[in-house]
């Protein structure tokens, strides 16, 4: 589900943007919720989480500029796509890491080919759904550390919290980003962006140590030093 916020002091800009969005989203075949907003302050005082948000810039109270430094600070992944007719101000957007620009009045290419781009990043690291407490939530993969199988069912460490899978190992794997997860065990996939260490056949991730089968070890160390190269060291 790709999820956006929209937000403008203006109704009519909203109700355009809007209109805009879902014909793109639409002609994608994307599953999609579009949330709006008024004001800087309605947005930042809401709690859902949005892969994109457009920000007008030009707004009384919280402007774009400031929401958007609260928005990047509760969520880093978040794609923000500023919007204004002064030019001049995209300079300003650059600081807080604004992802796409566009100007108004609104031209539909450049309405699409920010969301398409947003859209891609989103798409490639996918949300799976889990269990919490019986209730069901969408997870991020990347917030995954690993997941451990048990009789019938898989658990996943979320953080600090364990969420629920009634699926085999196996089916698990096969849901998962391939180049981020890795088979390490038969009861373990664990996600290697979050192995703080690996040393003699056992990986750690936050204060656990997982064992490396000896099957699995050198498939694993080869998937390992390439994950350090591209993603890491090659940043």
């Amino acid at each position: 589900m790709f999820r956006v916020a929209l937000c403008d002091d203006q109704a009519c800009i909203l109700e355009q943007l809007k209109e805009l969005l879902e014909t793109i989203l639409n002609k994608r075949g994307c599953k999609y919720v579009i949330e709006t907003f008024s004001s800087g302050e309605e947005l930042v005082n809401q709690k859902s989480y949005f892969d994109a948000v457009f920000l007008d810039i030009e707004m009384p109270g919280l402007d774009g500029i400031q929401t958007g430094e609260i928005l990047r600070q509760r969520n880093s992944d978040c794609k923000l796509i500023m919007a204004t007719s002064a030019v001049e101000r995209f300079k300003e957007a650059f600081h807080i890491g604004a992802f796409r620009f566009v100007t108004k009045p609104f031209s539909y290419k450049e309405v699409e080919e920010a969301v398409l781009s947003t859209l891609e990043l989103t798409e490639k690291d996918d949300s799976i759904e889990l269990f919490y407490q019986r209730i069901l939530c969408r997870v991020k993969q990347k917030d995954i550390l690993y997941v451990q199988a048990y009789n019938g069912y898989s658990e996943f460490q979320v953080g600090n919290r364990l969420f629920r899978k009634e699926e085999s190992l196996n089916n698990i794997e096969e849901q998962l980003d391939s180049r981020f997860f890795v088979r390490i065990h038969r009861q373990y996939i664990v996600n290697m962006r979050w192995i703080c260490k690996y040393n003699n056949g056992e990986v750690t991730i936050a204060k656990e140590v997982i064992p490396v089968s000896k099957r699995k070890r050198k498939e694993f160390e080869q998937q390992y030093i390439y994950y350090d190269l591209k993603y890491n060291r090659g940043r």
